[in-house]
C-alpha cells in the first residue's frame, strides 16, 4: 500500500478537508496498487493468462494499457537511430497536416468531393484503381486501406465499387502468393519468423490448411500484403484454398466502401445533424471491423494454445498406456 494511506489523519476541526485529503490519497493508493498488479513488477510480456485472472476489469484495462506501452517503447527503443529520425519526422509530417486539416477543412472537404466525382466520370480510373490494388497486394507495400476507402469514396456501397475493389484484392493476393510460393519461397519463410504471431498462425494452418481455416486468418488484424506472403511459406497450403479464402471474405470490404461514401457525405452535407450521423456511422464501422478480426485473432490463438497443450500431453497420455503395463 502507499505511504499516503498509513499516515493517520488528525481531527482539528477540519474534518472536511482531511476527508478531502484522505480520499486522494486512497484515489492514488488504489491508483499505484492497479499499475503495479499488486506488487507485480515483472515484464507485462511474462504475465500469464492465469496471472490476469483474479484482476478486476479495472486491472485488467491498466494491464492491457501497460502492456502496449511497453510493448510500444521496446520497438522504440529498437530501432536505429536512422529509423528513429524516420519516426519522428513522421510524427512531425502528421501532428503538421492535422493542424492544416483543422484550419483548412472545409476547403479541403470540397476538394474531395470535387476530386472524387471528376475520378467518377472517367472510364480509366476503375482500371487504374484496380492495378493499385493489384500491386499493394505485394509486400513489403502499403496503402490498401487507403485504397479501399478511395473506392468508396468515389464509387460508394455500389456493386461497382464492391467489384473493382474485389477483383483487385483477389488477384493480387493470388498473384502474390503465387510469386512468393514459387520464386521467393525463402523470403516467405523470413516474413513468417519475423513475427511470434505468424509463427502462431502458421502451426494452426500446418494442422489444418482448409480454405475455412485459411478465411479466418485473412479476417484477422494483419498487414495485407505481409500475410498475402508469408503465407506462401506454410508448408502445404495450395493455390486453391488461398483463392477460395479470398473469396469467402469478399464481403467484409463493403465496410471500406461505406467508410468511403459516410466520408464523401460528410463533406457533401451542411446539417450538423446529418454530419454527427456520418461521423458516428464511420466509427461505429471501424470499432465493428476492429472488434470483430480482434475476436477472430483471439479465439484462433486460443486454438494453437490448446494445440500446443495436447501436444505437450500427447508423449505423457503415451507414456502412462504403453510403458507401465504389466
Amino acid at each position: 500500500m502507499s505511504a499516503f494511506t498509513d499516515t493517520p489523519s488528525h481531527n482539528n476541526g477540519s474534518g472536511t478537508n482531511n476527508d478531502a485529503n484522505d480520499g486522494i490519497d486512497n484515489f492514488f493508493a488504489d491508483l499505484n496498487d492497479e499499475m503495479t498488479f499488486g506488487g507485480i513488477e515483472e515484464d507485462p510480456e511474462d504475465n500469464d493468462f492465469l496471472d490476469m485472472y483474479n484482476l478486476t476489469p479495472r486491472q485488467r484495462v491498466m494491464h492491457n494499457v501497460r502492456k502496449l506501452i511497453y510493448q510500444g517503447k521496446n520497438r522504440f527503443d529498437a530501432l536505429k537511430l536512422w529509423q528513429k529520425c524516420l519516426a519522428y519526422a513522421a510524427a512531425f509530417v502528421f501532428f503538421i497536416a492535422g493542424i492544416l486539416f483543422l484550419v483548412y477543412r472545409h476547403k479541403i472537404m470540397d476538394k474531395i468531393v470535387e476530386t472524387s466525382n471528376d475520378l467518377e466520370s472517367k472510364t480509366s480510373t476503375q482500371f487504374v484503381l484496380l492495378i493499385l490494388i493489384f500491386i499493394v497486394a505485394f509486400p513489403p507495400l502499403i496503402g490498401y486501406s487507403f485504397l479501399s476507402t478511395s473506392c468508396g469514396l468515389i464509387y460508394g456501397v455500389s456493386f461497382h465499387g464492391w467489384i473493382i475493389l474485389a477483383l483487385g484484392s483477389v488477384c493480387g493476393s493470388v498473384a502474390s502468393f503465387s510469386v512468393f510460393k514459387n520464386i521467393l519461397h525463402s523470403r516467405a519463410e523470413k516474413l513468417i519468423h519475423a513475427n511470434r504471431r505468424f509463427e502462431a498462425f502458421a502451426s494452426i494452418l500446418q494442422e489444418n490448411n482448409s480454405y475455412l481455416i485459411l478465411a479466418l486468418f485473412r479476417l484477422c488484424p494483419f498487414p495485407y500484403s505481409l500475410t498475402n506472403g508469408a503465407v506462401a511459406g506454410i508448408y502445404g497450403i495450395s493455390l486453391r484454398n488461398f483463392a477460395i479464402a479470398n473469396m469467402i471474405t469478399t464481403p467484409k470490404l463493403l465496410v471500406y466502401l461505406f467508410i468511403g461514401s459516410r466520408i464523401k457525405n460528410l463533406a457533401e452535407t451542411d446539417s450538423a445533424g446529418s454530419k454527427l450521423f456520418d461521423i458516428i456511422s464511420i466509427l461505429v464501422a471501424v470499432c465493428i471491423l476492429m472488434v470483430t478480426a480482434w475476436i477472430l485473432y483471439y479465439k484462433t490463438n486460443q486454438r494453437y494454445k490448446q494445440l500446443q497443450r495436447q501436444n505437450e500431453q500427447a508423449p505423457i497420455d503415451s507414456l502412462g498406456e504403453n510403458d507401465f503395463e504389466i
